[in-house]
């Protein structure tokens, strides 16, 4: 095998630990299920994904980006491009200002 090859392969690995890492960190219990249940898919495929038995298929990949948005591709690629950067940075701080609505409207109800 080449180095060109084994560099390949090496990048697919890393590729495919990242996505499993983010699928783990947003669902550490029966993460399939509630990946398939996101984009629509087998339980079985996720889990074969998940076991490293095999790889996302652009149909899978495509679903994840569609559910999971700038921040899977973020964690997926091994250099995202700065407007992904910008785009999951705005996604977070979006989700931040959200909960923090929530927040302070939970504490004014708990408060009078």
């Amino acid at each position: 095998m080449s180095g060109g090859a084994r560099t390949d392969v090496a990048e697919r690995v890393a590729k495919a630990e990242r996505i499993i890492a983010f699928l783990r960190q947003r669902y550490p219990v029966k993460t399939a299920e509630n990946v398939a249940a996101d984009i629509g898919g087998c339980v079985e495929t996720i889990q074969k994904m998940i076991d490293r038995v095999s790889a996302p298929s652009a149909w899978t990949y495509g679903r994840l980006v569609c559910a999971y948005g700038p921040s899977f591709l973020c964690s997926a690629l091994a250099n995202p491009p700065g407007w992904i950067v910008a785009a999951a940075h705005a996604e977070r701080l979006a989700s931040v200002e959200a909960e923090l609505t929530r927040i302070t409207a939970e504490l004014a109800s708990l408060k009078s």
